[in-house]
This record gives structure tokens, sequence and C-alpha cells, in this order.
């Protein structure tokens, strides 16, 4: 079995799909490079992301472990130049051709997928699984994300920064034991589930066991008082079936006689209605008189109309008669004094009049006209005669004539047109008026005629109407009360319904009546006889014989159940403790394996020096709320030191085993790994991990730069040793050490572009010639 691809598709910045072919190890290829592929590239380029996208799709969980705060944040974020992608998804494929994994495919593939919503999702060969499945799956062939498959410089380092308890667990992964471990914890927490279980089993009998006891006297006095239920029943279906029938001839009689009723009430009522229309017909035309008000009422608006138009015409014919009264001439009496220029105009009128005189007399032809000339003298006469007799007296009264002015005859003239305008328009009204007013009395006349008649058939429909409505109350209250009878009659059946149904547990209607004589009241006092002796042996549920036959069996089978519990607990236990012997076991013989490897590593690598590993015991005490290991003072040490006196007989349950190191290069004294240099430390941490891989070794192993730190006689060294460990391990190495790149058989070339996506270039080194060419 070794890795045989893996496929990454928007993991970190492998944005595009990238596919990575890897070398199997030694055992399986033949070649002269085999087992080691490189990958190398500049920094930040995306190396580490592949190792990254291995231990994600193995199960890792730890956001810190892929140096990430939110699971989004394996899924490609974008650039400047690329959006970002909404899902990841890593496939690794493994050689499964001596069926190592324990499945029926010669090729596993294990895929992880995720959204930025959270969704995940596992597949394993195309079909759906658990996370849980993948870890079972991969912890068989010693493969996960607590292994030692995926290692990285900080990893390296950490075993021996770690606590004796946490190298312990490295070791433990290193013995293979972690199969062994995951049926521990699994036998631990089906040890805990079945001891809750059997803790609720127990409450449950122990809460059902008095109430059984109370079922079971229950249900004997229930056998006692079934005789007499049953005879109680007997009498009762008896009772209720005769008074049914009863019930149900007095229903029939009601029935009948509400139905003739209700006819009767039905063919007066549609008499009542016809009549009660033809009264609203009658009162709908006795509604004349609203329109004869209505009438009288526009004949009284009609005849005011009239009457203020006859005013306001009186008043424009006053106006016209003033108007003319003021363009007649006036005679105005003034008084003038007599004084020479009064005489002098009097005189002066005289000679003309005189000059007039004389001139008609030359000219007069007919006799007629002599009679004016004279009539014409006799003025002149008398005008000095009035002129003598003025002429003593100072002053004199004279009669003069006044006669409007031009313009004011005008305005008077226009004001005089529009009255007579106005006049004319009031006795067009008035004429349209007096016209309608004639109209509307003779309307009047036939409506008063019409509103006699409809008055006159009203009181008639009226009375005739009321008798009806009288006779329809009275069949009515027959009716109603007809009625009363019959709901009496019905809620007694309703009570003896509910009655049959509550004390007998059936339908009223399944009752028959069979004709045998009852004696009602005896037949009520015997059923009242049997109901007191039934409360008297007590109120049983009908239903408790069942439920003391249900409960009977479940505390049977909570008895079962319980026993069950305790013989699972027991295996489990015997399971446990296998478990337990199994792994320690395989532990002590994987720590003296690792020990002598370890040992021999770190000479070789540091050219001598001494180095082992020892069991420490370490007791738990409690500090405040903490469980807080502390060692003792004493070690029991397996190796060399200690002469290998193995551990304590004596340890407590509650004591633990933890592994403590011990390293010192040549010509040093140290006594404390604190006091190794940089350098000292990544080249005891590689001692003992190559010591673990080549105790029990992992199908593959990624190793992230774990030999930076290294010079170039290490580097060597770690390359040598890296190639004796591929003829049966599977290494892929990110890195940037010439020595390395040197011993791979496959490199990888990681570059990354100006759109932040990183890119793959490969090249097989043993295509290679000796001169930098392909062959």
């Amino acid at each position: 079995m070794y890795l045989k691809k893996l496929e990454i598709s928007g993991f970190k910045s492998f944005a595009n799909k990238t596919v990575l072919d890897f070398l199997p190890d030694c055992d399986v290829a033949s070649s002269e490079k085999c087992g080691i592929t490189a990958i190398v590239g500049p920094n930040g380029s995306g190396k580490s992301n592949v190792a990254d996208a291995i231990r994600w799709v193995i199960g890792e969980q730890s956001l810190k472990n892929l140096r990430g705060k939110k699971s989004e944040d394996v899924i490609f974020a974008g650039t400047d130049k690329k959006a970002r992608l909404g899902t990841a998804s890593v496939t690794i494929f493994f050689d499964n051709s001596d069926k190592r994994i324990p499945i029926e495919f010669s090729e596993v593939s294990i895929t992880r997928k995720i959204t930025r919503r959270g969704e995940s999702e596992y597949l394993i060969n195309g079909a759906r699984v658990r996370l849980l499945d993948i870890v079972d799956l991969l912890a068989k062939v010693g493969i996960g994300k607590d292994s030692y498959c995926v290692i990285t410089q900080g990893m390296s380092d950490s075993v021996l920064s770690a606590t004796p308890i946490e190298r312990r667990s490295i070791f433990e992964d290193a013995a293979g034991v972690k199969q062994y471990q995951i049926e521990k914890e699994r036998a631990l927490r089906k040890l805990e589930s079945t001891r809750e279980n059997l803790v609720r089993v127990d409450s449950l009998t122990a809460e059902i066991e008095p109430h059984l006891k109370n079922l079971r006297r229950q249900a004997e006095k229930a056998s006692q008082g079934k005789d007499v239920a049953e005879k109680l029943r007997s009498k009762q279906l008896l009772l209720y079936s005769f008074l049914w029938d009863i019930f149900q001839h007095e229903r029939g009689a009601l029935m009948n006689e509400r139905d003739k009723a209700e006819r009767e009430v039905f063919d007066l009522e549609v008499a009542t209605n016809t009549l009660e229309r033809a009264v609203t017909e009658a009162s709908a035309t006795m509604e004349n008189q609203i329109e004869e008000e209505k009438l009288n009422k526009e004949l009284r608006f009609s005849r005011e109309e009239a009457n203020t138009l006859h005013r306001d015409r009186s008043i424009i014919l006053g106006k016209i008669e003033i108007e003319k009264e003021r363009q007649k001439p006036e005679e105005v009496v003034r008084v003038i004094p007599v004084d020479l220029q009064y005489v002098q105009r009097a005189l002066e009128d005289i000679r003309s009049d005189q000059s007039t005189l004389i001139e008609r007399l030359e000219n007069v032809e007919k006799l007629e006209d002599l009679q004016d000339i004279r009539e014409f003298a006799q003025v002149i006469k008398q005008k000095l005669y009035d002129i003598h007799e003025k002429a003593g007296e100072g002053s004199v009264k004279e009669l003069q004539t006044v006669v409007l002015p031009d313009d004011a005859m005008w305005m008077s003239n226009e004001r005089l047109d529009n009255f007579s305008k106005e006049k004319a328009s009031y006795d067009k009204r008035l004429e349209i008026l007096e016209n309608t007013i004639a109209m509307k009395e003779q309307e009047l006349i036939v409506l008063r005629e019409a509103n006699r008649t409809s008055r006159e058939t009203f009181f008639a429909k009226e009375k005739e109407w009321r008798e009806k409505s009288a006779l329809l109350t009275r069949l009515k209250d027959q009716l109603n009360e007809v009625r009363v009878r019959l709901a009496r009659v019905e809620v007694r059946e309703e009570d003896l319904i509910l009655l049959v149904r509550e004390e007998l547990l059936m339908d009223v209607k399944d009752l028959k009546y069979d004709g045998t004589p009852v004696e009602r009241d005896r037949l009520e006092h015997e059923i009242a006889r049997l109901k007191v002796e039934a409360e008297h042996i007590g109120t049983i549920d009908p239903l408790i014989v069942e439920e003391y036959q249900e409960t009977e069996k479940r505390f049977e089978f909570l008895t079962r159940e319980s026993a069950d519990l305790k013989q699972a607990t027991e295996s489990l236990r015997v399971v446990i403790k296998e478990m337990e012997q199994k792994i320690d076991t395989v532990f002590h013989e994987a720590f003296k394996e690792i020990q002598k490897k370890f040992t021999a590593y770190f000479k070789i690598i540091f050219g001598g020096g001494k180095a082992e590993l020892s069991v420490v015991k370490i007791r738990p005490r409690q500090r405040g709320a903490e469980e807080v290991f502390e060692e003792e003072a004493t070690e029991q040490v397996l190796g060399e030191r200690g002469e290998g006196r193995g551990v304590d007989e004596k340890m407590q349950d509650s004591d633990v085993l933890g592994i403590e190191i011990f390293a010192c290069p040549p010509g040093k004294k140290i006594t404390n790994l604190s006091m190794l240099s940089g350098g000292e430390r990544s080249l005891t941490s590689l001692a003992l991990l190559f010591a673990i891989i080549s105790h029990n070794p992992p199908p593959f192993a990624v190793l992230d730069e774990v030999e930076a730190a290294l010079d170039e006689a290490n580097s060597r060294r770690f390359g040598a040793m890296l190639r004796e460990l591929s003829r049966e391990t599977q290494f892929i190495a990110i890195t940037h050490n010439r020595e390395t790149m040197s011993q791979a058989g496959l490199l990888y070339g990681v570059t990354m572009g100006a759109d932040g996506v990183s890119q793959l270039l490969s090249i097989r080194l043993d295509q290679v010639s000796e001169d930098g060419k392909l062959t």
C-alpha cells in the first residue's frame, strides 16, 4: 500500500485543479531512486499547502494545525485578478493492491469537500460516509491526524517540548495501538452508556414495583365485582331499552301533531303574507297624500313667489311714473324786482311783439288772419297794462316753466328704458307662474279624489290582515306548545343516550326491547341497589386488568433488561481489560525497540554521544478543581539506565505512565533537554522521528521542512537515513535542502503566478543525465 495520487481543487492557494503523483516506496518500485518525492519552491509559493491538504483530507479538524482561524480559510480566498471560490475539495488515492486497507478495492480514494456555508462532505470511493468512518479506516493502517504521517518543523521539535504523558501518546501511535485505543474508548463509552441505562432501568423497576402491587390488588377486586357488574348491566339493558321504546312512540305521536300544526301555520302564513303585501301596496298608494302635501307646498311656494313678483312689479311701475314726472316741464313762481332793467326788458319784449304785429298786418291776406292779429294785439295791450300795473309795486311774482337739461333728460330716459325692461321681465315670469299655479291646482283636485279611494281600500285590507294575524298567533302558540312537549321528550332521550353511553359504553340505537313486561319503579330500585353494591366493592377502572397485565409484562422486561445490562457491563469490563493488557504489551515491546533505534540513530547523527528513553510513573494530585500530574522522585527506567528494572509493580490505579527523554551529544554534560542548542534539539527530534518510523513504518510520511535547521554535514546524514527508510516508507519531502532534493526520484516545483494561484512543475530525476539533460 502506498500514496498514489493527490488531487487538490480550490484548497488554499491551489485554486485550479492540481494533481500530484507520488513515487511508491522501494519495496514496491524497483527503480534506483524510489520512495521519495520532493516538493520545492520559494517561500510563499504554497508548498506547505500540499501538506495541509493531506492533513485535512485524512480528518484534521483543528484549524490551528491548518494555519487558519475559520473553516472557510481553507477555501481559495481570491486575489485582485481571480475571484474567490465557494468550494474546496481534496482527494487522496491509495494503491491498495495488498488489501492493507480492509476494503475490497485495489484503489481507495478518500475525498473531503467544504463550502463557504460550512457544509462538509466525506466520501470513500465516491460513496458518502462519516468522518468517523474515515478516521477508523485509516487508523487500521496507522494513518491519522495525530500520527506521524504529516510532520512539520514545529511538530518534530514538539516531541521534545511535550510533557511525558503527551510523549506516551506519541509512542502509542508509533506502537500501532491506535486501533486498540479506539476499541477501548468505544468500550468505555459503551460501558458508561450501559451504566446509565442500568441506572435508568433500576430506577424504572423501583418505580413500577409498588405500582404493580397496587394494580394486582385492584385487579383482584375487579374480578370480585365482575358478577355484580354483569347483573347490573343486564338490568340496565332491560330498563333502558324499555324507556327508549316509550320515548320513541311518544316522539312519533308528537312529531305527527307538530307536522300538522306546521302545515296549518304555513298555509295561514301564506295567506297572511299575501294580505300583508296587499296592505303594503295600499299603504304605498296612500303615500299619494305625501304627494298631495308636496303639491300643496309647491303651490304655496308658487303663490308666494307670484305675490313677490307682483310687489316687485308694482315698485317698478312706481319708479316708471316717478321718472316720467321728472321729465315733464316744471312751472316755478319767482319774485322779480321791478327796476329799470325789468321795465326795459318788458318794453323790449313789447316792441318785438309790435314789430311782429306790424309785419303780420302788412302781410295779411285772409279775413281769418285778422282775427288772429286782433288777439295778438290784445296780448300786447295786456302786456302794456301789466307793466303799467307792476311799475308802482317794486317787485312782481311770475310763473316760469323749468325744463330738465339735455344730459339729465338722457340719463332719465336710460333709467326709464331699464325700468321698462324689468317690468316686461316681471310680466313674463308672472304669466308663466300663473299658468303653473293653474296646472298644479288642477292636479291637486285630481289627487285628492284618488286618495279618498285608496284610504277606503287600505282600511279594509288592514282589518282583514289583523284578523288573520291574530289567528296565526294562536296557531303558533299551539305549535310551540307541541314543540315544547317534543323537546321534553328529546331531552329525556338525550339523557338516556348519555346514560347508556356512560354506563353501558354502547350506542342507544343498539338497544332492542323484546316486549318483556317491566315494572319501572321496582327495576329502578334494583338497579340502584346493585350500583351501591358495586361501589361498596370499589370503583375499579374496567381497564385495570389490562393495565395490570401490561405493567407486569413491562416489569418482567425491565428485570430481564437489568440482568442483560449487568452482564454487558461485565463483558465490557473484560474487553477493556483485554485492550489495556494488549496496549500495555504492544507499547512496552514497541518502547524497547524504539529505545534501541533512538540510541542508534542518535549516535549516527551526532557521531557518538548517549541517548535513551525512560518510562516514568506520574501520580495525579488535586490543585483546586484541576488535576495536576507530578513525577515521583524515584523513576523506574526501561533501557540501559537503571539496569532495566521495569515499571514498579506497586502502581496505583490513578497513576499514569509517561516518557522521559535523555540526550547528551558527545563531549558534553547535559542533564536536561532545555540545555540543548536549537540544532541539537532538531537533530535529537529527527533521531527520535526516524526511530519511530523505523519501528512501525507508516504507508507514507510527509516531511515539511523538518531538516531546515541542519548544516551541510548533518543534511547528508539526514539524506542517507531518509534513503534507508524509504525502502519501507514512502516519503513526500517539502524542502529547500539540496541534499534532500538529490535523494528524491520525483521533484515537484511549486510557483505562484501574478494571480496568486499556486502551479506545479514536475520532473523525474532518474530521467536526468549527469550533464543535466533529459534522457
